[in-house]
């Protein structure tokens, strides 16, 4: 009797166990209708991803083409020009004073022309510098010490005007004197030159670290596409259940839906690679050349001023700056930033695209959905 008992528990419970395994089982096997939904909200969930991605990407492009093109470029090449040209008014000054001229037009009108574009070229670089910053501090240094230049440069006038109305054999000499503290407050250490040099080479670096920013690697990218890849995946994997249960070859609504989201990363992946290779060009190529017409002409200005203030015969001096030379390097320097912040209609097409996908999803999946809604819940 006792033997009987527990074999009748034994294989009690053994049918219990197996009643409870296929209840799990039919539990773990989800309904046809539940893995649509399911696939549905994972396909949307990748496409709205995918559109956070590209609007990230693009927007982080944008970000740092607009820095470059309308802030540390403009900087930098205005600090490059105030430099150049304070350097050629010395020279001017100085040509002026030891042929004679002076005495007619005083430091002359292309003394005047450089005066004034270095000035120019402070007011702008100072309405790009943010409040209260180091470089906004130097400025008002590189400020002060010009208007100083300036007032020794007329006051080097003024005494050689009042030398030659008295006459005498010492015409011009006290004029040389204040022509030369104004040189020396110019090109002296920590005098005019020295500080706004500082300026320009800062410039440089910021401008050619920002050419250099994450956002210009050409790995980016495809990283950022990748959510497509879960978009396309999804499809996929629904137009081969749409396949084996509706026995449907083929569903235009999810072929279209991929051909938008192929589209959308093709035209991402383009735009961006394009604004890289013009990021790698300006900074190899574009930003080394205006450095080089930039530095040569300074160089050259320099050392003539200088080489007139030892003595060395006006004839022989240079004859000022190039400005086509640096306009030409400038202008290929603009238009590769403006190249890289160029990406036409891609920040309408991004949500256009990725809203379009979405929706041809939808209406790929509501057909079969609402099948087994008429069925009445049909597995």
């Amino acid at each position: 009797m006792v033997a009987a008992r527990e074999k009748a528990a034994s294989a009690g419970a053994t049918a219990g166990g197996s009643a409870t395994g296929a209840a799990a089982g039919r539990r773990r096997q989800l309904s046809t209708p539940a893995r649509l939904r399911r696939l549905l909200t994972a396909v949307l969930a990748a496409t709205v991803l995918f559109w956070i991605a590209a609007t990230i990407l693009q927007q982080g492009l944008q970000a740092a083409a607009h820095s470059a093109r309308d802030a540390l470029s403009p900087a930098y090449q205005d600090a490059a020009q105030m430099q150049a040209s304070l350097s050629d008014a010395d020279l001017a000054a100085w040509q002026a004073f030891r042929s004679g001229a002076a005495q007619l037009t005083g430091p002359g009108l292309r003394y005047q022309n450089d005066i004034t574009n270095a000035g120019q070229a402070l007011e702008r670089l100072a309405a790009l510098q943010a409040p209260g910053s180091a470089e906004g501090s130097l400025l008002q240094t590189i400020s002060g010490q010009l208007v100083n230049y300036q007032n020794l440069v007329e006051q080097a006038d003024a005494e050689y005007r009042r030398d030659i109305a008295l006459g005498g054999a010492s015409v011009g000499d006290l004029g040389r004197v204040y022509l030369t503290y104004s040189s020396n407050s110019l090109r002296g250490p920590g005098g005019l030159l020295a500080n706004i040099d500082g300026l320009t080479k800062s410039g440089q670096h910021a401008l050619r670290d920002q050419l250099a920013s994450p956002w210009a690697d050409r790995a980016l990218p495809p990283v950022f596409a990748l959510p497509a890849l879960l978009t396309l995946s999804g499809i996929a994997v629904t137009q081969v259940l749409l396949r084996r249960r509706f026995n449907r070859a083929v569903s235009l609504p999810l072929l279209l839906a991929a051909a938008a989201t192929c589209g959308l990363a093709g035209w991402l992946l383009t735009a961006a690679w394009h604004a890289d290779s013009a990021f790698a060009t300006a900074r190899g190529t574009a930003l080394p050349g205006l450095a080089a017409q930039w530095q040569s002409q300074t160089n050259a200005v320099k050392n003539a001023a200088e080489a007139l203030t030892d003595g060395a015969s006006v004839a022989s001096s240079n004859a000022g700056l190039d400005p086509s030379a640096t306009q030409t390097a400038s202008s290929r320097l603009d238009a590769y930033l403006a190249s890289a912040g160029n990406d036409g209609s891609l920040p309408a097409g991004i949500p256009v695209l990725a809203a379009a996908t979405a929706a041809l999803c939808y209406l790929g999946f509501r057909p079969r959905l609402n099948e087994y809604r008429a069925g009445g819940g049909r597995r």
